[in-house]
């Protein structure tokens, strides 16, 4: 349990078609950020963590523009306008696809379920209210094995995004995001937009991050199978080992919403590591062994789709000898 923890820290640090006709939910959401400029408080959560963010967003094509920065722990700011987007952080931790659509999710997000919306089915369940506003809820059912539920609010009068809240099939939620206020403004000059964030660090160093969902230009010592529907490879590295020595391999597999990080550990192999289907600190997780080095898929995502990721992957010649995954004959523990 303890290496399952330690790697999903290194979790949590660090091709697909767009629907033709998304659903009228997703078309308001969509409109909203196009033509709404607004600004707000965000709280997002996910277990036991929790962070707060200063949301300014200006219409516009594209999901207009977004400008967010931190409230509390370490300063972070994130500027986004389209798909490219610029980060500043005054920590170690490394700036993830995840981390930025969650920061911006009013207008991120619907763009990232268009693409997705053939797997689920939208159904409204009733209404209610949030941020002193009125909003509608909807449930997005997963349609197959490999995505959890997503249950969104919409404010009433203009369909913009206000929380999203990702649920397993035992109904425990394992993220959240929303605004606890809102406010509307009829426009935002260049001169506000651009001016400073008060109380930001004067030296900060930006990096530049792409937003698009292109397949990642790695070269994989690994040979990748049938992964789940709209999921693709979309990272590749070497890390090291929380308070240890040596290195491990890191892919990351994400369907756009959600990114599946896949630990390979030659060294682990005939260690004692997970094997089989286990949540750890309520994250899913899968162990399995394969061509003799030890595997852990961690993301939030059902255990089908890490058993499917995990099976799929193969060493490439001559590095081992190609082996299918050698799985645990564990039964996959109810969701």
């Amino acid at each position: 349990m303890k290496r399952a923890l330690a790697l999903l820290t290194l979790a949590l640090c660090g091709p697909l078609a767009d629907a033709a006709d998304p659903p009228p939910i997703l078309q308001g959401m969509l409109d909203a950020a196009r033509t709404l400029t607004y600004r707000g408080h965000v709280v997002q959560i996910e277990g036991t963590q929790a962070q707060t963010l200063y949301l300014l967003h200006r219409a516009g094509e594209d999901a207009g523009e977004d400008r967010v920065h931190s409230l509390q722990g370490a300063y972070g700011e994130l500027r986004r306008a389209g798909s490219k987007c610029k980060v500043a952080q005054t920590d170690a931790r490394q700036a993830h696809d995840e981390a930025l659509v969650a920061a911006a999710f009013p207008s991120l997000l619907p763009q990232r379920l268009v693409r997705l919306a053939q797997f689920y089915d939208f159904t409204p369940i009733g209404d209610g209210r949030l941020a002193d506003r009125k909003v509608d809820f909807t449930l997005a059912r997963p349609r197959d094995e490999f995505r959890f539920a997503y249950l969104l609010a919409t404010d009433t009068a203009t369909g913009l995004l206000m929380k999203a809240s990702l649920i397993d099939q035992r109904g425990q939620v394992l993220r959240q995001v929303f605004l606890v206020n809102l406010e509307l403004l009829p426009t935002l000059s260049d001169t506000e937009w651009q001016g400073p964030t008060r109380d930001a660090p004067r030296q900060l160093t930006w990096t530049e991050h792409s937003l698009d969902l292109a397949a990642a230009p790695v070269a994989l010592p690994w040979q990748v199978g049938t992964l789940p529907p709209g999921f693709g490879v979309s990272n590749y590295g070497r890390r090291r080992m929380p308070g240890g020595e040596h290195e491990i391999e890191q892919i990351t597999v994400s369907d756009g919403l959600v990114s599946v990080s896949v630990f390979i550990d030659a060294h682990s192999a005939t260690d004692s590591g997970l094997l089989g289907a286990r949540r750890v600190a309520a994250v899913p997780a899968y162990g399995a062994t394969v061509a003799g080095r030890h595997i852990t898929v961690l993301g939030a995502a059902p255990f089908a789709a890490l058993r499917t990721i995990a099976e799929a992957l193969v060493p490439t010649p001559p590095a081992a000898d190609a082996q299918p995954a050698t799985l645990s004959s564990s039964p996959i523990e109810p969701q």
